[in-house]
């Protein structure tokens, strides 16, 4: 089987992948192109639902396209037709292209803190309405509540006017403006015990004042804001969108009568969980982003891989810092620096971290910390210790079997199954194309039904497709002499593999056209024939000239017979135990090489099946 993931090289890699895309092109082409029509509705309800489904989709689709067709003319036609299936092709291509750059690449360095003020655009957070608390500094704008409990009672509202006073019936004018809510609470608490015997003062703030500030520099949307006065440096950030690309989150500066009154360091709260936002903005304030310095990335080995901005006098170390320090899996002798300077890229081996404390960081900094190269995988059935594993970069299949304790007395090798979720990926796309091909032989058949001959099996035979899930099965060598003997054969574990060993499976399945389905118990030395005859031999409708052997370890074998005289002898075609024999039904109109892959795909998932079983009885 082919694995063009076991290729470290990327090119070759889209080589190997645009290879199989033009191959499964060519083999699974539509056997006639078919034109929109009705169907037989018998036909249509002698149908599986799901097949019947995509039928009758696939042939709208042609409808649709043939209005539009007819209107051009034929040399376009198909020239566009040609066009489709290119751009069909490398649409997959593409797809297949983008799953390997997930799979290979490294964690890329995402710029800390980006994504925190984009959430806050999103999630209608009241910025101008926070909590008041007794600190408030009153001005302009400011509406109070006084409320007068006692032998006076009274409830009014009064506004703090332009001059920074409010007028209170029977005190007069008293200056607020400047004053905390608690400091002016007091204040009025005062003026009535003054004035008046056994009355008791409630002063509320009902209403804030409005604020205009700006928001400029290098930040997402900068320009004029309204806010109420209760609101810091951080919620005009929030209003406009936070720093941009090039905004420092570091340098952020709150200028008031072209003074800088304050300068926020947004890793302060980010990262260290310090709230340092205390000073209330006023109309008029502006708030200044700074240009980013330095933007360090660091990735691999680290808790928070990320990309992070280092002031000028920041060393390295800083970076680590801000990613969480180094994780446990970090191999801290492969710890690179990548440095652009003076328009050369240099790489600087650094063998302890500790030395970043003595480099000043420069704008583009890379840090790379290696990880131990370890591979997620899996094993289960007829061993040991079956289970989920971390093996080292270059462990395979001789090694997990030792670190799992070695086979079980009942193990049966040479039924293991390796499954590779890149190889499963591509079985899925090869399996929905041969799907489709079927889908196209099944419109043009339908066309004429009583010609055809034989649509119970083409239906059939489109329906196992349909709901044969691909697996990424990889042939390969699980006899651990074998392995100890020739480690060329041994194949190196990737991410994600799953392996399963069986337990001894003393039988022959037979399936497929024959009079009795089923398993017959292993003979030594018998041949197919054997086998069938046990079965009460071919039914009429079998295939008699080609006759499958899908052997435990996943090769397949084509039997041909040639006046019911077996062309290769029995020596040739050895059985073992738990091999399959399937018979296939004859077609007559059915390009064999199309039918044969669909065999194929069909039986290998049923080899997958039967190797699982001993498992899953458990």
């Amino acid at each position: 089987m082919i694995n063009c993931f076991k290729t470290k090289d990327f090119m070759n890699k889209k080589l190997c992948l645009y290879t199989i895309l033009m191959l499964t092109s060519i083999a699974f082409v539509p056997l006639a192109e078919s034109q929109a029509q009705d169907f037989d509705e018998e036909f249509l309800e002698s149908l599986p639902d799901d097949v019947r489904e995509d039928l009758l989709k696939k042939n709208s689709k042609k409808e649709e396209l043939e209005e539009d067709r007819y209107r051009r003319p034929s040399s376009y036609i198909e020239k566009e037709d040609y066009r489709k299936q290119i751009i069909d092709l490398k649409r997959q291509l593409d797809k297949l292209e983008n799953d390997l750059e997930e799979s290979d690449k490294e964690n890329l360095a995402e710029r800390f803190g980006m994504k925190v003020f984009s959430l806050m655009q999103t999630t209608f957070m009241p910025f101008n309405e926070p909590n008041f608390d007794g600190n408030y500094k009153l001005d302009f704008g400011d509406v109070l509540e006084i409320q007068l409990v006692g032998q006076k009672s009274q409830t009014f509202l009064t506004p703090i006017k332009r001059d920074g006073s409010i007028n209170i019936p029977d005190i007069g004018k008293v200056i607020l403006a400047g004053l905390s809510l608690d400091n002016a609470s007091n204040v009025i608490t005062k003026k009535y015990e003054n004035s008046f015997m056994g009355v008791d003062v409630f002063t509320t703030l009902v209403s804030i004042r409005d604020i205009q500030i700006i928001v400029s520099g290098n930040v997402s949307n900068p320009g004029p804001y309204t806010l109420n006065g209760n609101s810091t440096l951080f919620h005009a950030l929030a209003v406009s969108g936070g720093p941009s690309e090039t905004g420092s989150f570091r340098q952020i500066e709150l200028v008031r009568d072209n003074e800088i009154i304050e300068t926020a360091d947004l890793y302060d709260t980010f990262i260290h969980g310090k709230s340092t936002f205390s000073t209330r903005l006023r109309s008029g304030d502006l708030i200044f982003v700074r240009p980013v310095i330095n933007l360090v990335s660091i990735s691999g080995a680290v808790k928070r891989p990320g990309t992070y901005e280092l002031k000028e006098d920041e060393n390295l170390s800083s970076a680590i810092l801000f990613a969480n320090g180094i994780n446990n899996r970090a191999d801290l002798s492969e710890i690179s620096l990548i440095r652009l300077q003076d328009g050369l890229i240099s790489k600087i081996a650094v063998n302890n971290p500790t030395k970043f404390e003595t480099i000043l960081s420069n704008d583009k900094d890379k840090i790379i910390v290696r990880s131990f190269p370890y591979r997620a995988v899996e094993i289960k059935g007829a061993v040991k210790n079956p289970g989920k594993y971390l093996v080292n970069e270059g462990a395979g299949i001789l090694d997990l079997v030792s670190i799992a304790g070695g086979y079980t007395k009942n193990a049966y090798p040479f039924g293991g199954v390796l499954e590779n979720l890149q190889t499963k990926k591509i079985n899925e796309m090869a399996g929905e194309k041969l799907y489709e091909s079927f889908i196209d032989e099944l419109s043009r058949m339908s066309s004429n039904p009583a010609g055809a001959p034989d649509m119970t099996f083409l239906t059939e035979i489109i329906s196992e497709i349909k709901n044969t899930k691909p697996s990424g099965r990889v042939s390969a060598e699980f006899d651990l002499e074998i392995l100890e003997a020739e480690p060329s054969k041994d194949i190196l574990l990737q991410e994600g593999d799953n392996i399963t060993i069986p337990e001894f499976l003393d039988h022959i399945y037979v399936f497929g056209e024959v009079n009795t389905e089923g398993t017959i118990r292993f003979k030594e030395g018998a041949n197919v024939q054997y086998y069938l005859d046990k079965k009460g031999g071919l039914s009429p409708y079998s295939n008699k000239k080609n006759i499958y052997v899908l052997h435990p370890n996943g090769e397949t074998s084509l039997v041909k017979r040639n006046r019911n005289i077996f062309m290769k002898r029995k020596a040739e075609i050895e059985l073992y135990p738990g091999s399959i024999i399937f018979i296939p039904r004859e077609t007559v109109k059915i390009p064999f090489s199309v039918a044969a892959q669909a065999y194929a795909s069909i039986l290998g998932n049923i080899g997958v099946s039967l190797a699982s079983v001993s498992v899953l009885k458990d």
